[in-house]
């Protein structure tokens, strides 16, 4: 019998057996634009792409979060050589075009409960804060 991972077991339908704990985890580039993709960001937008770093930082530090024009923004349009009104500009344009196009019924059914927006839009903030915790949570 070849050696398997710890907590697998052998199993004649699929070779060998793990337990979701023991599976190799999704990448988080493709979780955030798999979730990005399911609201439906439309991917050929400048946005999305910002969309994208801003997830994957607001990830690793949340912190980062509490102030988005002062520390996320300046920190985006320094990995991607702009300035970060062009940064925010592009992410409030993506949002602006995911909703214009499927209405707010793909972000609800993406983020369930998590979408709390109080209008038919939710701002910049509001979407990267429902977006990373729906992430963090394990979208």
């Amino acid at each position: 019998h070849a050696a398997h991972a710890p907590g697998a077991y052998p199993c004649r339908v699929v070779g060998t057996f793990a337990p979701p704990s023991t599976l190799p985890e999704m990448n988080v580039a493709q979780r955030i634009t798999g979730l990005l993709a399911r609201i439906g960001v439309p991917g050929n937008l400048l946005g999305c792409a910002y969309l994208r770093t801003a997830l994957s930082l607001l990830l690793e530090e949340p912190a980062l979060g509490r102030s988005i024009t002062r520390s996320l923004y300046p920190r985006i349009a320094g990995m991607h050589q702009t300035s970060p009104q062009s940064v925010e500009r592009a992410i409030r344009h993506a949002i602006a075009q995911t909703f214009a196009r499927s209405g707010s019924e793909g972000y609800r059914a993406a983020l369930g409960r998590l979408a709390s927006s109080v209008g038919d839009k939710p701002t910049n903030a509001e979407f990267l804060a429902q977006t990373a915790e729906c992430l963090r949570l394990g979208a």
